[in-house]
Parts: structure tokens; C-alpha cells; sequence
């Protein structure tokens, strides 16, 4: 038996529509404690993890561990009809999971459990040499900055700044976000590091921006993946992207 209730979803509906500009079918794993999601994208580019922990949720129940496979274009469907200030329950009852939003008026939707194709995906175990974590609508200007111009931006880290650069046929853009800034709230650079990357995939990441005021960023080298996560008591989200040749 699982279910969950939520008195408040605006936070699982931006999680639902970020991941599923990325996955076209996730695995949940319904666990005493905690509901965690991970999945690659097809072409294995970006990784997805999420945990949600019973402190995350109003009432949270799950008597018996299980893996079940769901349709991430089902479940951004559902998430389209969240106003906000809805409260919803998620169940699971046989071969669907059923999502109730309750207002003034009570709604039912229902997703057809998937066969769960249980993969050993990819675990990422980084030291990360490069860890910063500021303000989410400065990291999304420039983000926003750098996507008027190009497909693919340059991330540079210095122990003095973090340069968020992007360059098109007839325009550049720059931003340099320098460590001592007010919207800096850690920065820790241990070497320098300069990587590429595809703006489509970021900006799908920043779908989710709007659950926390901050953005955790770690970076390394060229081959090292970069990963994004957005501090919030109660869950883990976190997205890893493969770096671009330079």
C-alpha cells in the first residue's frame, strides 16, 4: 500500500514538468521512508535523481517497498492541471497510480503503471573541485543571457569568479559573477576549470528553479559532468549533464 498527501503541489508539478522535458519514462521506488525517481535521457546525456522524503509530504505511508514504471508524459498532464494552491493525494491502486487535487472541487486522474525496466544506471561519485552555490535568478539571467546567442555555453571557474560565457555567428555574450557578490553564498574553487555545455538541457534544469531561492553548482574539467541541485528541506533533486567538447 502507498500514499501520500501534499497540501500544497506547486513544488511536485515544477519538479514533474522539468524531468519531463528529459525522460520520456522514469522508475519510482516507493520506499518506507522516502519516493525516489532516477532516470537518463535516451541519448544519455543527462542523468535525473530524485528523493523525496516523508518530511517533504503532509502525510506520507508505504507499507511494502516497491519499483514501479511511469509515463513521464502522463504524469506532466496531471501536472498542468495543479493550480496553485491545490493539495493532492497520490495512490496506488493495483495497475494505476491515482492522483486526486483537491480545491473547492475534487479532480481524479489516473496513470497506467508501465512494466518497470530496471536498469543499472550510470552511479556518479564525483570529488568536485569546484562547488558554488548562489542565488537562483542570477544563475538563470544568465543562463537567459547566454541562450539569446548560442546552443551551448562555456562554464569558467577561477578561484576569483564564475564566467558564464556564449558565442553565436554575430553576437557573444558574458557574465562574470565574481566570488565576492551578494548573490554568492559559497564558493569554493579549488582549480580552475572550463567546460561546455548545451544551453537546452540547462534551461529544462531550471524548470525546477522555482522550489528554491538558491542553485548548487559543481564542475570539473572537460570530461567531468556538471551537476545542478536546488537546496529544499524534505527533498533531493538533482540533475547531472555531460560536458560538450570545447
Amino acid at each position: 500500500m502507498f500514499r501520500a498527501f501534499l497540501s500544497d503541489a506547486k513544488n511536485l508539478k515544477y519538479i514533474i514538468e522539468s524531468m519531463s522535458d528529459l525522460v520520456d519514462e522514469a522508475i519510482f521506488f516507493l520506499r518506507k521512508n522516502q519516493l525516489s525517481m532516477e532516470a537518463c535521457d535516451p541519448s544519455l546525456v543527462c542523468k535525473v535523481e530524485l528523493d523525496l522524503y516523508s518530511s517533504f509530504f503532509n502525510e506520507y505511508s508505504a507499507t511494502d517497498e516497491q519499483t514501479i514504471g511511469l509515463s513521464m508524459n502522463a504524469l506532466r498532464k496531471v501536472s498542468r492541471r495543479i493550480h496553485m494552491g491545490d493539495g493532492m493525494f497520490m495512490e496506488l491502486n493495483g495497475g494505476t497510480m491515482d492522483f486526486i487535487l483537491k480545491s473547492s472541487i475534487e479532480r481524479q486522474f489516473q496513470c497506467l503503471l508501465l512494466e518497470p525496466q530496471v536498469e543499472v544506471l550510470p552511479s556518479i561519485n564525483v570529488d568536485y573541485p569546484v562547488s558554488i552555490e548562489m542565488d537562483v535568478s542570477v544563475f538563470k539571467e544568465g543562463i537567459g543571457d547566454a541562450a539569446i546567442v548560442a546552443n551551448s555555453v562555456l562554464f569558467e571557474a577561477t578561484p576569483d569568479a564564475l564566467v558564464i560565457s556564449a558565442e553565436g555567428d554575430t553576437e557573444r555574450a558574458k557574465i562574470r559573477i565574481e566570488k565576492n557578490s551578494e548573490s554568492i553564498r559559497q564558493f569554493e574553487v579549488r582549480e580552475k576549470c572550463c567546460s561546455r555545455f548545451n544551453l537546452g538541457y540547462l534551461i529544462s534544469f531550471l524548470h525546477s528553479s522555482y522550489i528554491s531561492d538558491r542553485v548548487r553548482i559543481n564542475m570539473g574539467d572537460k570530461n567531468l559532468p556538471l551537476r545542478i541541485s536546488f537546496p529544499v528541506e524534505g527533498l533531493r533533486l538533482t540533475f547531472y549533464l555531460a560536458p560538450m567538447e570545447l
